[in-house]
């Protein structure tokens, strides 16, 4: 289980580390599952964390996609790792519990990766 407390810090230090900071962690390159988590959430901006009692491990549901896998808990990870990346650049921030939304630069990224206008 993850602890969702963590990721909270995460996305608040990363925020409050000033533009400069986060700017240089964005420029660097997004990895296929970070563009993944941007694209599927470009719409409404929503990020959920789940657990689920009976089902093992943590997933990331973005948009209306669930990004798990339950015969193979490591593509849950992969993107629960990509999702914390994210979160370091700055591009979600926490709302709430396991919500979490695209910031404004979050939403203009993940809008110009999947093509939709603003």
């Amino acid at each position: 289980m993850i602890d969702i407390t963590s990721l909270v810090v995460l996305c608040e230090t990363a925020l409050a580390a000033g533009s400069k900071a986060v700017k240089a962690y964005a420029n660097k390159r997004l990895s296929g599952e970070e563009k993944e988590l941007l694209i599927a959430a470009a719409q409404t901006g929503e990020f959920f964390l789940i657990e689920a009692a009976n089902i093992p491990g943590t997933w990331v549901r973005a948009g209306r996609r669930q990004f798990a896998d339950l015969t193979d808990p490591a593509y849950a990870a992969t993107y629960l790792e990509a999702f914390r990346s994210l979160c370091e650049r700055g591009l979600i921030v926490h709302e709430g519990e396991g919500t979490f939304m695209l910031s404004g630069s979050g939403f203009r990224k993940a809008r110009q990766l999947a093509n939709v206008k603003n």
